[in-house]
């Protein structure tokens, strides 16, 4: 916080004394930090390891941003992998790991645009016999060598502890092994980055620290009673330096923070014309901006999700749609196969990879989708029950040609040759 001493015109009959409380603010800059000593690459924003602190921070005090990552995580996950008319292959799949694990994998994708897969492998290290998720916070990427290739990732369970020094790990399938252990590491593609990626609602980060924001300045109004902004003005004359630093110090220590609402000013004057006046800032439709405020920042989030419709996640809205089951239906088909599908297959492919590494074929796993009951008994009414079950399975298949409708065998011509002839029912022969 900075002070300012203002003369107006030249005059040093009074002096106003400004408080910048803040400076601006724009959408942050991530950068990858490859000058430094270390071994491994800092992420972070202008050049500070605390990018994925910062998506943390922005999770836990948006509200709106916790609704839409926590709502596309479950649609993602589903029901867990499943593998197509393989039980064997399921069964398989769940001794390497659990449900909670890939659970885990999911969510990292989701919040960071990053996930991590720690395979654990046999003595002889040929085989994966576990995986698990790695919290990707904690993993940093190893500089790239003269072949191009990051060969590997450094652990620290808190990277803004110096003291603490980070663990190495090899990158799955290099030679080399920490301990038989290997990572696997996902990310998005982002231009412009090579070491990590970014989170597909990254542009909505402004309106995320929104919403942290405003949720600050309605508790902080409600706990100081409503009081308006003032100015104090003290018409005995101007004092020194000092002693205007001594009373605005002893003003701020009285009258500001969340503990000192409903305090009350007490003056003690020798003449009314030097009384001490208050005035109070009351800006104009204040409820109005930040109703605006709230729900463009809601609005923006969601869209930077891709939320097709916030009815996905409960919350009613109105719309041109004739039902809101209607528009539920609509939004779910949309959002399931332009943002929940493409998430599916990045972490089924990962997955599979570190199958086919122990000579199984895992092209039969998929993600199991969250669908509703309703939807589910109109998808087998319009594509029947095998169609349906094969959607569901392998939603990224071509279906079957649906079947041609039979021809139309009647006529008014009654010599018009309708269909095949050859045959004995159509030609009066008697079959034999």
């Amino acid at each position: 916080m900075e002070n300012k001493n203002i003369v107006p015109n030249g005059n040093a009959n009074g002096v106003v004394k400004v408080i910048n409380l803040s400076g601006g603010y724009i959408l942050p800059k991530i950068s990858e930090s490859t000058k430094s000593r270390n071994a491994y690459v800092e992420y972070g924003i202008e050049s500070m390891d605390d990018f994925f602190t910062t998506l943390i921070k922005r999770y836990e005090t948006s509200p709106t941003n916790q609704a839409c990552i926590d709502g596309c995580t479950d649609l993602i996950y589903g029901k867990g992998i499943k593998a197509k008319d393989k039980l064997d292959l399921e069964e398989y799949l769940y001794k390497l790991t659990t449900n909670d694990e890939i659970r885990k994998i999911v969510f990292d994708y989701k919040l960071f645009g990053n996930a991590a897969i720690q395979c654990v492998f046999d003595e002889s290290r040929t085989k994966v016999i576990n995986f698990y998720h790695l919290p990707i916070d904690t993993i940093r990427a190893e500089k790239v060598n003269d072949e191009g290739i990051i060969p590997g990732f450094y652990y620290s369970a808190d990277w803004s502890n110096k003291k603490i020094k980070p663990k190495y790990i090899p990158a799955f399938g290099q030679n080399e092994y920490e301990d038989d252990v290997q990572v696997i590491y996902m990310k998005r593609y982002a231009p412009g980055k090579f070491y990590y990626g970014i989170p597909d609602y990254y542009s909505s980060i402004q309106y995320c620290a929104v919403e942290e924001e405003v949720s600050n300045l309605h508790l902080n109004n409600i706990l100081n009673n409503f009081m308006p902004s003032t100015i104090i003005n003290f018409n005995g004359g101007v004092p020194g330096v000092e002693e205007q630093v001594l009373i605005e110090n002893s003003i701020a220590n009285k009258f500001t923070g969340t503990t000192n609402a409903g305090k009350f000013i007490l003056s003690f004057n020798d003449n009314p014309e030097y009384k001490t006046t208050v005035e109070m800032l009351r800006p104009e439709n204040l409820h109005q901006q930040y109703d605006f405020i709230a729900e463009e920042s809601s609005r923006k989030i969601m869209l930077a999700h891709r939320i097709t419709s916030q009815m996905l996640f409960g919350i009613k809205t109105s719309s041109g749609f004739s039902s809101n089951a209607d528009e539920l239906k609509t939004s779910y088909e949309i959002m399931l196969a332009l943002v929940i599908q493409p998430f599916q297959e990045e972490i089924v492919t990962a997955i599979q990879g570190i199958l086919e590494f122990n000579g199984i074929d895992g092209e039969a796993l998929y993600f199991a989708p969250l669908i509703p009951f309703g939807f589910l008994a109109e998808y087998m009414d319009d594509a029947g029950a095998a169609n349906a079950k094969e959607m569901i399975q392998n939603p990224n298949a071509d279906m079957p040609d649906a079947v041609a409708a039979p021809a139309d065998t009647t006529s008014d011509n009654p010599n018009e040759e309708i269909g095949n002839v050859s045959g004995p029912e159509n030609t009066g022969e008697q079959g034999t």
